[in-house]
């Protein structure tokens, strides 16, 4: 057995033990040693150029949006299952280019978090996805495959002979990674379990390798996800073994899947705690609840508190305002439960397609119920109504956001709920000085509509006047005509 065996720990060293044939132990330890793996503990390596934005795209069907990247940091602590990601990054989608948005990205194990200037926020449902670029990355694919008794093949390709390893990482990564005969992993294909789609797709190629100082590692990274293209960067400088101190932030540990509630008016409550949000309307026999962000946990922590608040009355509808994965993550958790979701007729495809993926690598509660989701799609408007409470549900035209987005319209209560077209900034915040296209349209909408708005409860930010709105882009208020 080689170095590596002895150095990544006793699992590792049992999983090596079982490999079923000599060769197979050889060709893997070969491709390792290549790589020096077995004295990587962590890793560094900085890049540029463009990433993609999963599932934020205008509408299912279209690529997910691009951003130039100025510089990506990404370090991995490979004992530990931790990795770091500092983004320096320009809008790639409008005509001209933005200014440069910073932030960091960081999971370890289950927890994922953001760090955006002086703000730390949980980003519960990118935690399989972040984790899972430890695992399909050259030094933490051969760390896992030899931890898990990964099988190693040869095979021809495009009249090449390639070494094909194959494994399954704790039955949450399934992946085949393809060694060249300079013992180069060139590109592998894996999989893991999103909480909107299901077994997602993945496709990693690594382009020429070089040695950057005597450490070996490629200077091209491709990733494609669900077939569209995710990240494409050339990278300009490595780091072998850098300090790394990866720590879960304290109120993540503490309290995983927050829920606070504030009550907006007489039966509608706003459900905050992580940055999407929810809000919960009473009506007559039943509950509806409007936005199932962050994936299963926060979902059913949700649910809890509904439950608390109006102890005798069922959710009957779940309202989706719009595909996007951090909105739409906890949705199938309301449809194991027979609740039906609204969503418009551009989303519901989609979501029916995701419904019969497959789901083994990380089955939720539908995928376990073997249930069919229930969908209610619209067009431009419809009403839900119990003749004592109306929540008047009307598409956001010609939003630059997203082509099937909704908001919600709660008359009596002059309430207007909105996802992501308008944030308000922190109190006291001055405007903006370019008015976002979006809340500009959001806005537009509203006249449009001849809504008389008193109060906007937005998914992201917090309960704000209408006239922040109207500051946001520039206007004064005016009243609704009659």
């Amino acid at each position: 057995m080689g170095m590596l065996g002895k150095l990544i720990g006793s699992i590792c060293v049992l999983a090596l033990a079982t490999l079923p044939a000599p060769a197979q132990e050889t060709d893997l330890q070969r491709i390792a040693d290549a790589l020096d793996v077995s004295t990587i503990k962590t890793f560094q390596f900085t890049a540029n150029g463009r990433s993609y934005s999963l599932g934020q795209n205008t509408s299912p069907a279209a690529p997910w949006p691009r951003q130039f990247v100025k510089s990506l940091t990404r370090v991995y602590d490979f004992t530990t299952g931790a990795m770091r990601d500092e983004w320096v990054r320009m809008d790639g989608e409008s005509e001209t280019v933005g200014s440069e948005q910073r932030a960091v990205h960081l999971v370890s194990g289950d927890h994922a978090w953001r760090e955006v200037g002086k703000d730390t926020e949980q980003r519960l449902f990118e935690a399989p996805d972040w984790g899972h670029q430890i695992v399909v990355s050259p030094h933490g694919l051969l760390r896992a495959a030899f931890a898990n008794n990964a099988s190693v093949t040869k095979k021809m390709v495009e009249g090449r002979e390639m070494r094909v390893i194959s494994f399954t990482d704790r039955g949450k990564h399934k992946v085949v990674a393809y060694a060249n005969d300079q013992n180069a992993i060139e590109r592998v294909e894996s999989s893991y379990g999103h909480p909107v789609v299901g077994d997602i797709r993945v496709v990693t190629t690594y382009g020429p390798y070089r040695d950057f100082a005597g450490v070996k590692f490629p200077t091209k990274i491709i990733q494609y996800q669900d077939d569209k293209p995710t990240l494409d960067v050339t990278v300009t400088a490595v780091r072998a073994n850098p300090p790394v101190d990866i720590q879960v932030p304290a109120f993540i540990i503490s309290d995983p899947v927050p829920v606070k509630t504030e009550k907006a008016a007489d039966g509608v409550w706003y459900l905050t705690g992580v940055r999407a949000y929810t809000v919960l309307i009473e009506m007559k026999d039943y509950l509806i609840v409007v936005e199932a962000p962050h994936g299963e946990r926060r979902s059913m922590a949700v649910m809890a508190e509904a439950k608390k608040l109006v102890p005798n009355k069922p959710i009957k509808y779940l309202i989706n305002t719009h595909h996007h994965f951090d909105h739409a993550s906890g949705l199938r958790t309301y449809a194991a439960e027979g609740i039906t979701i609204v969503t418009h007729e551009i989303n519901r495809p989609y979501f029916e397609r995701a419904a019969v993926n497959s789901w083994n690598l990380a089955p939720d509660r539908l995928a376990k119920s073997k249930k069919k989701p229930v969908f209610q799609s619209m067009g431009d408007n419809m009403v839900l109504t119990d003749g004592t409470r109306s929540v008047e549900l009307y598409q956001v035209v010609g939003s630059p956001h997203h082509d099937g987005i909704i908001m919600a319209y709660l008359r009596k209560e002059k309430l207007l709920i909105e996802a992501d077209v308008f944030t308000p900034g922190p109190a006291g915040a001055e405007p903006p000085k370019v008015p976002s296209p979006a809340a500009v349209n959001l806005e537009a909408n509203v006249r449009r509509l001849n809504l008389d708005v008193d109060r906007i409860l937005p998914i992201h930010g917090r309960i704000v006047p209408y006239g922040d709105l109207l500051a946001a882009i520039g206007k004064k208020p005016a009243p609704a005509k009659k």
